[in-house]
């Protein structure tokens, strides 16, 4: 009865945020920023070494973040062996931000901004150490940002570089199977390449906790949360963030 009630929960939510994608919530956070995330990732597993990553997602701001976005992104993965492998993808977002402005007769307009971003990336993957009951991975994956605005036809540029430490398992020291609960925590950091930041180099700390259940070898959900902080810039202050996100894991076999 519990896991079915976590299944249905899962879903629910992932149906609400998804239906909230092109709103705005009223949210006051922490009096600070947060954001409502729910994504479905799809793996398919083609053979022993390459694999195809789909996913998609609602991004939605909370708090004194003023903008929503949804996106998608596409990644092939060449696995070398049990230790390495490396990957190429892509991704869309398209942001909508939203402005208040003062007209000349006093009223408050919103002024709505479209942002599309295009950003491929390459990364490695690192598997290492190996233990029997859980997984302790290293991702660092290098980001080429090409943003295009509707408002004003500007374009800009921007790069980052991205580590991640990811460790996932179970709290009974039993390997992650199908029918089980498991945690996820992992720490990202993200660094200043090209115009990512004013005289900062080390832009972004991103620290997370999750928990999940695994239906089957094919199936898992789970929820997570992030805590954020960013440096903008040199003489700004950072900004932190609360993250909630919902995901949904779907492997299929070829």
């Amino acid at each position: 009865m519990m896991k079915d009630l976590f299944w249905v929960s899962v879903l629910l939510l992932l149906s609400i945020t998804n239906s909230w994608s092109q709103q705005q919530i009223d949210f006051n956070l922490f009096n600070g920023e947060g954001e409502l995330r729910s994504i479905y990732l799809q793996q398919h597993q083609l053979n022993d070494k390459y694999s195809i990553n789909l996913d998609a997602g609602s991004y939605l701001g909370l708090g004194n973040n003023i903008w929503t976005r949804w996106g998608f992104r596409g990644t092939i993965r060449r696995k070398f062996n049990d230790f390495y492998s490396l990957d190429f993808g892509f991704m869309y977002n398209r942001v909508n931000y939203y402005a208040d402005n003062i007209s000349l007769d006093g009223a408050i307009e919103t002024i709505d901004i479209i942002r599309h971003e295009y950003r491929p990336h390459q990364a490695l993957h690192v598997n290492y150490p190996r233990f029997q009951s859980s997984t302790l991975k290293h991702r660092l994956r290098l980001e080429e940002r090409f943003f295009a605005y509707d408002n004003n036809n500007g374009r800009d540029f921007r790069m980052r570089l991205r580590y991640r430490i990811l460790h996932q398992g179970r709290f009974d020291r039993q390997p992650v199977a199908p029918k089980s609960f498991y945690y996820r925590t992992y720490a990202e950091f993200n660094f200043n390449i090209v115009d990512e930041a004013d005289d900062v180099f080390w832009i972004r700390g991103r620290y997370c906790i999750g928990y999940g259940y695994m239906f089957s070898s094919k199936l898992s959900a789970d929820a997570s949360y992030f805590f954020e902080h960013t440096k903008p810039g040199k003489d700004i202050s950072q900004v932190i963030t609360h993250i909630f996100q919902f995901t949904l894991r779907h492997t299929i076999n070829w």
